[in-house]
């Protein structure tokens, strides 16, 4: 890919937050060490897992062509790095609990505080002072970022289509953040979702059946919003995403990610199903067994399986 196509490019990575490696209840199996695993599109080496960060990681992120994880506290990165946002500062070489990545910038929780780098287009990477502290989740939009702090949404960057214009429902009793390129959503407490920013592919309109139902999980692409009720998968926004998920995503998920051609949903069990934009057959990750965490770039996806990492 040329550097002129890989400017073009439209981000559409999938950021879950709060939760990112809360347990997945799925069948019980034998302790196994936890492991990283990524597939899709690996030119930029986004796919390629260090060998640091096999196994024994405890968080994982994906930006549109990059991809990060968390080992022993320490950031790593991997992909693309063609304005530095694989480039993990010397600080978070240890307390990091969570890694976000977006297009061209990355996010990192250590100490309950969020770290930026990256492109600093739009103050992406300008972290606010209440973002410094007392932080419990994160998400990377295109070029704008989210925080989650005592339940309430913090947001800055980009906002030219009124993306960190944080509404009032979003300041109390929320539990879950997803960013897309231009929009936000948020997941109350009370299994609600709260859209804003860009609704250009109609992303911001929640359907009736998931206003109506409990949700229980939340994802963000590009122009795409796709939440879980019920343990069934819903997607709205661009026209590829509002069609009929295959029949595996219509029961027993418990997370989505989004990446620009396809969509993939963690089951109860553990397993990884993906299916192609306007193709409801789904197919069964290989390798993708035990997940309890999962994340999507533009064109990959990246995986968090096994039993977390004893703690010190």
């Amino acid at each position: 890919m040329t550097e002129r196509t890989y400017k073009a490019m439209t981000f559409r990575s999938l950021t879950i937050a709060c939760g990112l490696l809360a347990a997945v209840p799925h069948a019980a199996h034998a302790a196994a060490p936890s492991e990283v695993l990524a597939w899709g599109d690996p030119e930029y080496g986004q796919t390629a897992v260090p060998a640091a960060v096999k196994e024994g990681s405890s968080a994982i992120g994906a930006g549109a062509f990059h991809s990060l994880a968390v080992r022993d506290g320490a950031v790593h990165s991997w992909g693309s790095n063609r304005y530095g946002h694989s480039a993990v500062p010397a600080a978070l070489n240890s307390g990091v609990t969570a890694v976000s990545g977006g297009y061209l910038h990355s996010l990192a929780l250590k100490s309950g505080g969020v770290v930026s780098w990256g492109a600093d287009r739009y103050d992406a990477t300008a972290v606010p002072s209440a973002a410094k502290n007392g932080v419990e989740a994160i998400a990377a939009g295109q070029y704008f970022s989210l925080a989650l702090k005592n339940g309430a949404v913090l947001a800055w960057g980009d906002n030219r289509k009124d993306q960190t214009e944080v509404p009032d429902a979003a300041e109390t009793g929320v539990t879950a953040i997803a960013a897309g390129a231009h929009h936000a959503l948020a997941l109350t407490k009370d299994g609600e979702v709260i859209a804003w920013g860009d609704n250009s592919k109609k992303q911001t309109d929640i359907p009736a059946e998931v206003k109506s139902g409990t949700v229980t999980a939340i994802a963000a692409g590009k122009d795409t919003s796709v939440a879980v009720v019920g343990g069934k998968v819903y997607a709205w926004g661009a026209t590829y995403a509002a069609q009929k998920v295959p029949s595996g995503a219509q029961s027993k998920v418990v997370q989505v990610a989004v990446a620009i051609e396809s969509l993939a949903a963690l089951k109860e069990d553990g397993k990884v199903i993906e299916w192609k934009v306007n193709n409801t057959s789904a197919t069964n990750v290989t390798g993708a067994t035990d997940v309890r965490a999962l994340a999507a770039g533009a064109h990959h996806f990246v995986a968090l399986k096994g039993d977390p990492p004893e703690k010190s």
